[in-house]
């Protein structure tokens, strides 16, 4: 973070959201308890995605059903991870999104002071190692805040 904020001189404002690696079984509970998913889903989709992954056609369909049911507060947080994983957080797959990033949306009213554009920046800085290389086709992370700087 502090690297990001001393190369392109981007004043941190807000709370810096570390996201830290977790174990399988944090992320079954992750989606258990803030997408009201069953045990046995959450375990399908982690097993499906080989890990602390989930789809973002998965995201979709609880995002469906959350909002055919009424519960906005669950439907608002699958919304946003979904839109993470699109844009921020997108990595090489196009297809999945870590499960991580689910963690700063357990409060929603605190998730509005996170330092979003910095930590996207931290995350693309963490990924430009892997395009040094030759064999890269593609770079994680939003591109478009390179323009923006």
């Amino acid at each position: 973070m502090y690297d990001v904020a001393s190369l392109l001189h981007l004043p941190i404002t807000g709370a810096f959201h570390s996201f830290e690696p977790l174990h399988v079984d944090d992320i079954v509970f992750l989606l258990v308890k803030l997408l009201e998913v069953s045990v046995e889903k959450a375990k399908a989709e982690t097993v499906q995605c080989h890990g602390a992954y989930v789809r973002l056609s998965w995201l979709r369909d609880v995002y469906r059903s959350k909002c055919d049911a009424a519960q906005w507060i669950v439907a608002a947080r699958a919304y946003l991870v979904h839109l993470l994983g699109c844009t921020l957080f997108a990595n090489k797959s196009a297809t999945h999104v870590h499960v991580v990033f689910l963690d700063a949306f357990h409060d929603l009213t605190q998730s509005g002071s996170n330092a979003w554009r910095v930590i996207a920046l931290v995350h693309m800085y963490e990924n430009l190692n892997d395009t040094s290389k030759s064999t890269t086709i593609q770079l994680a992370g939003y591109i478009t805040l390179l323009q923006v700087i």
